[in-house]
């Protein structure tokens, strides 16, 4: 069985140059897992896994507040989403803990989480995007113009 691939592309840009770099670091920890998969290397694995984890559930956090902080009228259900997600990723972070074959979990992991990611970010986060953006604009805008004419 050939396991999908779970790269960056242009296609999951969404404009927003911070969120974008956080998905970035996303596929890169998926990238060093794959190689540490590739190798047999469990040792690498689990810090791996557990730094993913970590990463992702700060970027949800992130993602959150922003949607947030622009008035997204989508926001509840999109944590509702985000939060669905925490619980599988929990359930991740109790089985390395547990003592599971690290390349197991690493395997199931890459593919889960990063289908998922990958799903999420091409049809639920595109959604978000042009209320974060124009409030991102604006909180830069007024910065810029108190500061030329405060």
């Amino acid at each position: 069985m050939t396991t999908p691939k779970i790269e960056w592309s242009s296609d999951f840009e969404t404009g927003i140059d911070l969120i974008d770099d956080q998905h970035k670091r996303l596929f890169d920890y998926f990238t060093d897992i794959q190689h540490c998969i590739e190798r047999g290397d469990g040792s690498q694995v689990e810090p791996l896994c557990r730094g993913l984890i970590d990463y992702v559930l700060s970027h949800l956090v992130f993602e959150e507040s922003l949607m947030e902080q622009a008035g997204y009228p989508m926001f509840e259900a999109h944590r509702r989403v985000h939060d669905a997600f925490r619980r599988r990723v929990d359930d991740y972070w109790a089985k390395l803990s547990g003592g599971a074959d690290p390349l197991k979990v690493a395997r199931d992991m890459r593919t889960d989480v990063g289908l998922w990611l990958i799903n999420h970010i091409k049809h639920e986060d595109k959604h978000y995007v042009a209320q974060v953006k124009k409030n991102l604009d604006r909180g830069f805008a007024s910065r810029l113009l108190g500061k030329l004419f405060g």
